[in-house]
């Protein structure tokens, strides 16, 4: 669901309607939540009178369930205890989106610094599986919401292992981290500070200039701004040859 949606059975892709791929994906979203049939009526069947949403509801339920048991046989969607639909999370199936929610929320859960060997596993893969925005072309208002949300924990994420390398000295992967970082949200000017920061604790001032020169430009284009006093005073240290 982040980037191209796309469902997919031993690499071979499986054609799904938009209004199967939409339910399902809000299902997995919002996974902690049982949802109120009216609940759901209300999110994608507002239009219609209540009759025809609810049939609308049964009918959607049903194709996609269906569609479902094709692919590999296994039931994703169940009805908790007051019947109210919701997916299925240990059947054999994997969903990006639960994937990274989960790698990173462990590793910012975990205490500062380095990262024990099993957190950082589970952090790199989480961000290996952001392969883009949420549900890439859709414009729905939930979507739309989920989708900064998501970019924001990933931005987390990245930050995250940008620590972790700092603390043990791997500036190459450290910078790496923020430059990821930075694709997400360039204007994240505490990361911008690291970075050029880790360009000069690697011996490459020039590169830590020419980033804070970058980073002026695009404060000055987007916003109208100029860097922070402390991004300021950070560069004048780093000019200087000053230990910072």
């Amino acid at each position: 669901m982040l980037g191209r949606a796309r469902v997919s059975v031993d690499e071979r892709e499986i054609v799904l309607s938009r209004q199967n791929f939409s339910f399902l994906a809000y299902l997995v979203v919002f996974r902690e939540v049982d949802h109120p049939r009216e609940v759901l009526i209300e999110q994608f069947w507002s239009s219609c009178d209540p009759a025809r949403a609810r049939s609308c509801l049964g009918t959607a339920l049903s194709r996609l369930r269906k569609t479902l048991l094709k692919i590999n046989g296994s039931n994703w969607l169940e009805l908790s205890p007051l019947g109210e639909p919701r997916i299925c999370l240990s059947a054999p199936v994997h969903f990006d989106v639960v994937a990274v929610e989960a790698g990173i929320s462990a590793s910012l859960a975990a205490p500062k610094g380095e990262l024990e060997g099993l957190v950082l596993a589970d952090l790199q893969n989480a961000l290996g599986n952001y392969r883009g925005d949420l549900l890439l072309g859709w414009y729905d208002d939930w979507v739309l919401i989920e989708r900064e949300r998501l970019r924001l924990l990933c931005l987390r994420g990245y930050r995250r292992l940008m620590e972790h390398y700092s603390d043990v000295g791997d500036f190459e992967n450290a910078l790496s981290s923020g430059h990821a970082a930075l694709r997400i949200e360039p204007l994240q000017e505490q990361v911008q500070q690291k970075v050029i920061e880790l360009y000069y604790s690697s011996g490459q001032q020039v590169a830590a200039i020419r980033q804070y020169d970058r980073l002026t430009q695009l404060l000055r284009n987007e916003l109208g701004i100029a860097p922070s006093p402390t991004t300021r005073n950070l560069i004048d240290r780093i000019r200087a040859g000053q230990s910072i």
